[in-house]
Formats: structure tokens, sequence, C-alpha cells
């Protein structure tokens, strides 16, 4: 007979016992992660990204070391505002809050800038949802740094499903370029 590691798990917290199985218990169910590919986010409208170019938001490498996503300084209308569409995992608690964390940056510090952004959960015959994020936008610093946009359990919705995400800059960005490194997910798991 085979077991699984969820039954040998399950088997070792129920041998554990107490307030050892409690800890255990948090520890197995955890949280969750969800990586972003930067090659899955587009322009709001889908459009995809390509190399970066004047006026146009799209792909980077900077200084022959990072690939990121660029917002060039004095970006054209509707350039500053991206999307990509994300399954949830099947093991998402969805009474609990869902976290999106964006590692970004400037390449100067010349102008106030922020991120903001909109969450759409889509499920099962639940389509056409509000905005699900309560997070006000951020500032952005010209050092890397760690933005998290908490949308909270009252619009998760259960597996399967998928969350929509509109990422924008805001303010008047005449002299820093944006990069966005990375983009992830954090869930509780059920």
């Amino acid at each position: 007979m085979q077991v699984t590691a969820k039954q040998a798990a399950s088997e070792l917290q129920r041998s554990i016992g107490g307030p050892g199985a409690a800890i255990l218990h948090e520890w197995m169910k955890g949280g969750g992660f969800v990586p972003i590919p930067l090659g899955s986010i587009t322009q709001e409208d889908g459009t995809a990204l390509t190399i970066q170019a004047t006026t146009v938001t799209g792909f980077a490498q900077i200084a022959n070391l990072e690939t990121v996503i660029l917002i060039p300084v004095d970006a054209a209308a509707g350039e500053d505002a991206l999307g990509v569409t994300v399954p949830l995992p099947p093991d998402l608690d969805a009474g609990q809050d869902v976290k999106i964390h964006v590692l970004v940056g400037k390449d100067a510090d010349n102008d106030v800038l922020t991120l903001d952004a909109e969450a759409f959960f889509c499920g099962v015959g639940d389509v056409a949802n509000a905005d699900a994020q309560d997070t006000a936008a951020q500032t952005i610093t010209e050092a890397a740094i760690e933005l998290v946009f908490t949308c909270g359990a009252d619009g998760v919705l259960a597996p399967p499903s998928s969350l929509s995400i509109v990422l924008t800059q805001g303010g008047t960005n005449d002299g820093d370029a944006v990069h966005i490194y990375s983009v992830w997910l954090e869930y509780t798991k059920g």
C-alpha cells in the first residue's frame, strides 16, 4: 500500500497530539504562492508587450542584467496600465485574503509616482464582479520596493476561479522610468 504525503502528514499530526498538532496543522496548511511571469503581462486592453521603445511600455534589460517591464518617461496615453489574468489554484481558501505583490522601482527620483491595483475575481457562474482590491495606491521609490495589495476575503471566489489584475502607474512621469521586476500572488491554502 502506497501512502500519500498528505496521509503521512495526517498520521504524524495525529500521533503528535495536543498543542503540537495544532502548530503542525497550521504549518501544513500554510500559504500558497502563484508566480506571475512578466511575459504574461500585457497592456490593460490585452495588447502584447514587446521590446520597450521611446514612449511605449515594454520589456527591457537594465544594464545587461535584469529583464523588467519598463514604463518609460513620458509614456504615451494608456501605456501606464498593465493587465494579466491568473488562474487560481484549487487549494485556495476563498474565506481568506489574497495578496498581490509587485517588486517595482524607478531609475531616478525626480517624480512622485504611484502604483495602484484593481482585482476582478471570476468563477463558475459568477463573472463581472467589482474590484476586490482594498489597498490604496502606493508610492514607487527609486530603490526597488515590494508593494502589497490586499484583496479582502469578501471578494475572493472559490476555485475554479481566476483573478484579473490591472496595475496602473499614477502621477506625472516626466523624469523617471518605472521598472517592474516581478509580480506574484500569495494566498492561504484551504
